[in-house]
């Protein structure tokens, strides 16, 4: 019999909706990604060039990022066999909900599944879902702090095989408080605890303290939110014994030449330069959220992330009016916990005034 090539697109992905990313004409601030805002000083792209210029483009890059691998190691302090690398973090996200997708014993519907507080990052669900797992989704409380409560019951009745905490979490910009997330962590030693900590630098806390003791936690980091987001290098630092499923299903190139030389090259050089950058950034994410709290009719969440959400009562009408002015910002005005939600991307000086102008018309 024959089937229709749609009929092979399993259940579960029928219905979910692609990833888009809106490219509206005649933006002057783009501040819907969570991008950093500025780029490279002509001075270092340009003597970044010549170091990339050395990569050999008619070979494969080294597999196992080894020169990457050794430098972030002693950055971190751990044994570099406690990394493995990935083409941004939605890679690992994809490779951990792969190689722990397994169905527990006992639990309904024959398949694993995956918890996370929700609203959070929208990859854990697409991965999950694509990688034939359920999605286990704990609501957040109203003001978007955990519901510990729920976390608790969902975590004993569900039995997820891994839980993802976004710390601080997108889109809301939310740090959830880290003895709530290390009292889970001890709870279930048989959950897999990934704390996704893309934007550390701007929040300041880590669990990677916490990883000697644990070997159920993984915590994931990303070079996209320090200004280096062309790059898709991310990693992840956990135990060796968590990290060797997962290294058996990566792609054995995975990360590029390109990307692993200018990685390892930025850093080696000019880590305290990207990191006054990222100062600049939460200077203005402050500045950024006292003029917006003064806006009547507009509520602001505490960010401790590079961006800001926001609620009103004219959220579409409000972000087509920034469109039309030249900026975009990231719309979440639908049904659910985000209705009437807009987060924006902390942009240079100017591009936060131009966003404030536009939210002040």
């Amino acid at each position: 019999m024959t089937v229709r090539l749609e009929d092979l697109v399993r259940e579960e992905l029928r219905g979910l909706d692609k990833y888009e990313i809106p490219h509206p004409v005649g933006i002057r601030a783009k501040l819907d990604a969570n991008e950093f805002p500025l780029p490279l000083e002509p001075a270092l792209a340009e003597a970044l060039g010549r170091e990339l210029a050395r990569v050999d483009l008619n070979r494969y890059p080294d597999g196992e990022a080894r020169a990457l691998r050794e430098l972030v190691a002693r950055e971190h302090g751990v044994d570099p066999s406690w990394l493995a690398f990935g083409n941004g973090s939605d890679e690992l996200i994809a490779l951990l909900i792969t190689a722990f997708s397994r169905p527990r014993p006992g639990v309904g519907g024959g398949k694993a599944r995956i918890l996370y507080p929700w609203p959070s990052f929208v990859v854990y669900r697409i991965a999950s879902l694509a990688g034939g797992t359920q999605p286990l989704e704990v609501p957040l409380k109203e003001d978007f702090t955990l519901d510990v409560a729920a976390l608790e019951r969902a975590m004993v009745a569900g039995r997820p095989n891994l839980a993802f905490f976004a710390l601080p979490n997108n889109p809301t910009g939310t740090l959830w408080p880290r003895e709530e997330i290390a009292a889970l962590l001890k709870k279930h030693p048989d959950t897999i605890l990934v704390a996704d900590e893309a934007y550390v630098e701007y929040a300041g806390e880590t669990l990677l303290d916490l990883l000697g003791g644990h070997p159920n936690l993984a915590v994931m980091r990303t070079l996209s939110k320090i200004g280096l987001a062309a790059l898709r290098v991310g990693y992840l630092i956990a135990h060796p014994a968590l990290l060797g499923p997962l290294e058996k299903i990566r792609p054995p190139y995975n990360v590029g030449a390109v990307n692993q030389a200018a990685a390892l090259w930025l850093l080696s050089h000019h880590r305290d330069h990207l990191r006054a950058r990222v100062r600049t950034v939460v200077d203005e994410r402050e500045r950024l959220a006292s003029a917006l709290a003064a806006l009547p009719g507009v509520t602001a969440f505490p960010s401790r992330a590079n961006h800001i959400l926001i609620k009103l009562e004219d959220a579409s009408a409000r972000w087509q009016k920034l469109v039309d002015g030249g900026v975009l910002v990231r719309n979440f005005d639908r049904p659910g916990p985000l209705q009437g939600c807009l987060r924006v991307t902390v942009g240079t000086r100017e591009e936060n005034d131009l966003f404030l102008e536009g939210m002040r018309a």
